[in-house]
């Protein structure tokens, strides 16, 4: 039932998208209805909220909108990107008011990779590093 619950969340957060982009490429909340076969006041009570949210996001001129949508449609990713260290958590003052910020963390973003790169024997290598290993061929009968 997890399953379920995490699959549904992303068909919400996947179609808040995609109305929020057929909106600001001027189309309606009527054909959005149409297309999920729903009536268009349905649709709008479900979705206002968060397609409303994510046109202002990618209005703004942040460098960090990927990151707000992100938290907005897919907290719990974020959260577990906060925690690796990979987003570091601000504030900020936004409009007058105090704001949490989302910044990356590149630093600590090129140090996992790194750690994710290295084996057992080693680092890898870049392509043309890489030593080819003769393997034992097997004895003809």
């Amino acid at each position: 039932m997890e399953r379920l619950r995490v699959i549904e969340q992303e068909i919400k957060a996947e179609r808040a998208l995609l109305i929020a982009e057929l909106l600001a490429t001027g189309g309606t909340w009527q054909k959005a209805a149409d297309a999920c076969k729903v009536q268009k006041q349905t649709l709008h009570k479900a979705f206002k909220d968060k397609v409303n949210s994510i046109s202002g996001i990618c209005k703004d001129t942040s460098p960090e909108q990927v990151l707000r949508v992100m938290d907005l449609l897919h907290h719990q990713t974020v959260v577990l990107l906060i925690r690796k260290g990979h987003v570091d958590v601000q504030t900020a003052i936004v409009n007058a008011r105090r704001e949490r910020v989302l910044r990356r963390n590149p630093k600590a973003i090129a140090a996992e990779q790194r750690v994710v790169r290295s084996r057992a024997d080693g680092p890898l290598r870049s392509g043309g590093d890489v030593r080819k290993v003769p393997l034992p061929r097997r004895q003809a009968s």
